[in-house]
């Protein structure tokens, strides 16, 4: 479908310019390519518009068959793809398919339309927290002096992530970098009318003033499921985030942490859609 830069471009016209009309002189006359340029013009003015502008693609040299393979690649793995691997599989350095690998999970997650307005989640919603990074156990003797010691924790200076499933089959991650409280951040994300499941944790308590119910399960005296409730989903997700920063990524930083979950949030709410996932994909580009 897409062998060459020629047929890439005219997929992301396609995607963004459907009924366009000439914004100088009116015409509805469809734009005709102009050759050796990522641009279309109108065939009675002549004026131009290109469809890579204010997109991922933009002011980048890489050819747009490049992109659009690596996006197919995102689509054939369940743990994503590495920006090693895409060096190795396109042929380019380190710090161009690092850029493209983080481009792209921003046109997964849609970062657009997180801009925007982001509705919160409704129904039975699992609830829970993990934590990311190295141990300072595992960390060689330069590593760990590196670090200053205001900043050791006991969670050996990991990285928080909240999570969020519900039985509608939405998923979101928020990474903890900020001081909001794990009550701030479930209210931000949850709609009041929700049921939430969440585990014994301190930081939960009082949630069930503000929601319909709050289901606890108690995972400290081996409590797995409290009636038709249950964390399982949740830690299914958990399974997968961790496979794919400590098995594909083997690091990431807390900077760019947001980025990776989003994907996996993604991923965990198309996993019945991999035949069409490229194209969803895609059309995150208008």
């Amino acid at each position: 479908m897409y062998p060459d830069d020629d047929a890439c471009l005219h997929k992301i016209f396609q995607l963004r310019f459907t009924g366009l009309v000439c914004p100088k002189c009116e015409s509805t006359k469809e734009f005709t390519r102009v050759k050796n340029r990522r641009s279309y013009q109108c065939p009675c003015c002549s004026y131009q518009i290109y469809p890579t502008k204010d997109t991922v693609f933009e002011k980048c040299r890489v050819p747009l068959i490049h992109w659009f393979y690596a996006i197919f690649l995102q689509t054939t793995t369940r743990n994503g793809v590495s920006a090693k691997e895409l060096e190795r599989m396109l042929s380019i350095c380190y710090t161009t398919a690092l850029r493209m690998n983080h481009q792209i999970k921003k046109l997964i997650a849609n970062t657009k339309a997180k801009k925007g307005s982001l509705g919160k989640i409704a129904g039975t919603v699992q609830i829970d927290e993990v934590y990311l990074g190295q141990s300072l156990v595992t960390m060689s003797h330069k590593q760990r002096a590196k670090i200053k010691a205001d900043d050791l924790t006991k969670f050996d200076n990991k990285t928080g992530v909240m999570g969020f499933v519900s039985d509608k089959g939405e998923v979101r991650f928020e990474v903890m970098t900020d001081n909001k409280t794990f009550k701030e951040r479930v209210k931000n994300n949850v709609a009041k009318e929700s049921i939430i499941v969440t585990d014994s944790h301190a930081g939960y308590e009082g949630l069930s003033l503000h929601y319909k119910q709050h289901e606890v399960v108690n995972h400290s005296i081996r409590e797995f499921k409290k009636g038709k409730y249950h964390t399982n989903n949740i830690e299914s997700a958990w399974a997968l985030l961790r496979r794919t920063i400590y098995g594909t990524h083997i690091s990431v930083s807390p900077q760019y942490l947001q980025l990776y979950v989003d994907e996996v949030a993604f991923r965990l709410m198309q996993k019945d859609k991999q035949d069409t996932m490229f194209e969803i994909i895609l059309s995150h580009v208008v």
